[in-house]
């Protein structure tokens, strides 16, 4: 299986990852780039600070950025807020009222 590496860009700095993960392709690795994006923007809006300076690097065994995600990529969609399946604030449907 493929190894991916996630480097962490905050404004001009670069924290590479050292160790990488192993996944089946590199949309595995961007599903889960995105989780980690996600989770990062959660910790932010917890706890203070700016949110759309942090991305994520994919790189392969070669180096090689094969994709960035960004915060403004995660957060939003058509410049709409964008949702996502396994969201757990999402309320499940309700059906109207008998009259």
């Amino acid at each position: 299986m493929p190894r991916y590496f996630f480097h962490v860009r905050e404004g001009s700095d670069l924290n590479r990852d050292g160790e990488g993960q192993e996944f089946a392709d590199v949309e595995a690795a961007r599903r889960e780039a995105i989780n980690s994006v996600r989770e990062i923007l959660g910790e932010k809006l917890l706890h203070g600070g700016v949110l759309n300076q942090r991305s994520i690097e994919i790189a392969d065994q070669t180096g090689h950025v094969v994709d960035v995600i960004t915060a403004r990529e995660v957060l939003l969609k058509g410049g709409q807020f964008r949702s996502y399946p396994d969201d757990i604030i999402q309320s499940p449907a309700t059906k109207p009222p008998h009259k």
